[in-house]
């Protein structure tokens, strides 16, 4: 995404300890093992395919390592993006775009300086090996890809009950974080489930003015599978001479 969407957690605050306050267990980032979906282009009734989408985790003692592929209807590979956890918390996140030519990356590591902190490193550029890049401390409630659901999850409760729920967003391309919210805005069905529709936006005048709201449209039931969501997402689609950012449907297939 241009935002690109990972619950990065200050080292006080597990990822697990938070999701415990709603869910009663920790979340498991090696579950679902693989998981599909397909991104449709805006307005066309789910009739023209842009791209798929698979992520594949896989667990090797405390280390999860997911793959997450976008590829063309064709089969060729568009953008890969790959998370490393070490147990519920994240050690790195990298997107390379094939197309486009363009790459980015995200490190968490204790800050050397400051005991019982840590510190995030953010790098993007041309090329698909990531540039070394500007280290900032890492605040709570950070977010990236591959965990907007867990976090969204994780504060279920309290946006069914109307609350406003605000988190730092890791913007690769910018190289820093920007305030974005969730918010209920409301209830439909959809393929005789009833979805809660949340909205993820920014809370900066003028980030918003650069990327619309995403809409998730999430199960009411346990476990609130994401059905779909509308708005930016990776990978970049040509158009004329240039790569723009993409906005597409993408709808999930739980199995």
């Amino acid at each position: 995404m241009w935002l690109t969407l990972v619950c990065l957690s200050a080292p006080a605050v597990h990822a697990a300890d938070t999701l415990s306050a709603t869910t009663n267990a920790p979340f498991d980032y090696a579950e679902p093992r693989v998981l599909t979906a397909t991104l449709y282009e805006m307005g066309s009734d789910r009739k023209k395919i842009l791209f798929t989408f698979k992520r594949t985790a896989t667990r090797v003692g405390d280390t999860v390592n997911v793959e997450r592929q976008f590829a063309h209807p064709d089969g060729s590979v568009a953008a890969v993006e790959n998370a490393r956890y070490d147990g519920d918390r994240l050690v790195s996140f990298q997107m390379k775009e094939f197309q486009a030519k363009v790459s980015g990356a995200v490190e968490i590591a204790p800050d050397p300086k400051k005991p019982g902190q840590s510190q995030l490193t953010i790098c993007y550029g041309s090329g698909l090996e990531p540039k070394k890049g500007d280290t900032q401390r890492l605040q709570p409630d950070t977010v990236v890809d591959d965990t907007v659901y867990p976090y969204m999850l994780m504060h279920w409760d309290a946006l069914m009950q109307g609350d406003s729920v605000k988190f730092r967003f890791v913007s690769l391309e910018w190289e820093r974080t920007f305030m974005f919210r969730f918010v209920k805005t409301g209830e439909t069905q959809m393929n005789g489930r009833t979805v809660e529709q949340i909205k993820m936006e920014p809370t900066n005048y003028f980030v918003a003015r650069l990327v619309d709201p995403l809409i998730f449209n999430v199960e009411k039931d346990a476990p609130h599978h994401i059905v779909s969501y509308i708005g930016r997402t990776t990978p970049r689609i040509k158009k004329g001479n240039s790569w723009k950012y993409l906005d597409a449907e993408t709808v999930f297939d739980w199995k």
